[in-house]
């Protein structure tokens, strides 16, 4: 397990409806959600991508290979406001992303994580055209939706099933509870029933988790 690759793409909107300190609540979330990510040892790597009006890769899969330059990274993301192009977003995730020349490993997994609080309104007819097409591709893609009503946008990117790949949350400081729910999707039970109290490995980090 500890030496299972996986190649993390990550998306963030950026809209207005976001706003910068929201923005930076993510930003937060994602680096939590790192921390115990097997970066070091080269088995995770980790692109990320933000989106309003236009997308903006903020960095590639090859770009960096330690934590500490992803964090760093991270840090100095711009908040780009504007409105909800999550078409363009998803396009460049499978079409640039997820490219050898830009990171991707043959033969390792592809995961993509969607946060957003808002429903496309640009490009929107292609915004589920998008997602599967990546689908397609054998990207896996899980979304958290922030303070929606609506869900039929994000359950349509979302892989299937989508109780199991669709996240929900109302406020955004609620990120950070999310992350072992998150967790446990992208892990698999081993050794006890799932229904009681279980182990869990996880093939995305390099940890063994008691719950």
């Amino acid at each position: 397990c500890s030496d299972t690759q996986i190649d993390l793409v990550v998306i963030l909107d950026a809209s207005t409806s976001v706003t910068e300190p929201n923005f930076k609540l993510m930003l937060e979330f994602l680096k939590d959600f790192l921390s115990i990510a097997d970066i070091d040892r080269g088995n995770v790597r980790v692109g990320v991508v933000i989106y309003s009006t236009k997308d903006h890769i903020q960095f590639h899969l090859n770009q960096y290979r330690s934590k500490q330059d992803i964090y760093n990274a991270i840090d100095n993301i711009p908040y780009r406001f504007g409105s909800t192009n999550t078409a363009d977003a998803l396009k460049t995730m499978h079409r640039e992303m997820f490219t050898q020349r830009n990171g991707d490993r043959p033969g390792v997994d592809n995961i993509c994580i969607l946060i957003t609080d808002g429903i496309s309104n640009i490009n929107s007819r292609r915004t589920i055209p998008e997602a599967e097409a990546a689908r397609s591709k054998n990207i896996h893609i899980y979304v958290i939706g922030i303070g929606l009503t609506d869900l039929r946008e994000v359950d349509g990117i979302a892989s299937k099933p989508v109780e199991e790949n669709r996240f929900a949350v109302q406020e955004f400081d609620e990120l950070s509870a999310m992350k072992n729910k998150v967790f446990s999707s992208l892990c698999y039970c081993k050794y006890f029933d799932c229904f009681d109290v279980f182990v869990i490995t996880c093939p995305f980090f390099h940890v063994l988790l008691l719950l």
